[in-house]
């Protein structure tokens, strides 16, 4: 059984003093409590990582016996146990299911790129020893949960993943093309607006010169 990296969840190293972890989680919370995004489900599920994690992290006894379950030692301390491709890929379907289930106008896209980090192990670079084939499975999954990034967490992301480009270009392809669609619809948002405010003055031009004669 895989033990949940909680360090990694409220984003603070192993050794962080209790008050960091209170501040991390606060921060958090903030973000993603279901009170800031109703009918949320992808929040909801973040704010629920969240809340376990902090509710071991936070008391001492609780946080001894968790760095004790993850096997603990002198020498590599704080060391994550690997998790398996298979556990991967299933985390990315469900995750997948979630976002297809979500109001993409409501979701809150911070959430989905945390939820997309939590699937990869701390090297990434640890992927490239596993099986081709499951693995290309498992970057197509995460190709499709990326699709409603903005361009902003879709650059954070390729730059997390830039270790599997060099044996995996079409993955940099595919994630560019995306990168490029997105700026390119955020870009059409931008002005929009502004040619709609355009067109509706030059309406109202035509018609008072018509109006006049």
């Amino acid at each position: 059984m895989t033990i949940k990296d909680y360090y990694k969840i409220l984003n603070v190293k192993p050794d962080a003093p209790a008050a960091i972890i209170r501040q991390s989680y606060r921060k958090l919370a903030m973000k993603y409590h279901p009170d800031k995004n109703p009918d949320d489900e992808l929040s909801a599920a973040v704010f629920s990582e969240i809340a376990e994690a902090y509710s071991v992290l936070n008391n001492s006894s609780a946080r001894k016996n968790y760095n004790e379950q993850r096997h603990f030692t002198a020498v590599s301390e704080y060391k994550k146990p690997a998790e398996t491709i298979e556990s991967l890929t299933d985390k990315a379907k469900i995750l997948k299911q979630k976002i297809l289930h979500s109001d993409p106008f409501r979701m809150n896209r911070d959430a989905l790129l945390f939820s997309i980090k939590q699937l990869f192990p701390e090297d990434i670079s640890t992927l490239l020893k596993t099986n081709e084939t499951q693995l290309n499975s498992f970057l197509e999954l995460i190709i499709t949960c990326s699709s409603l990034l903005t361009s902003a967490q879709l650059k954070n992301l390729i730059k997390i993943m830039q270790p599997l480009f060099e044996k995996h270009t079409w993955l940099q392809q595919r994630l560019q093309l995306l990168l490029n669609q997105q700026i390119k619809k955020e870009r059409w948002e931008k002005y929009k607006v502004v040619l709609a405010i355009i067109l509706a003055i030059l309406l109202c031009v035509v018609i008072f010169f018509v109006a006049r004669d």
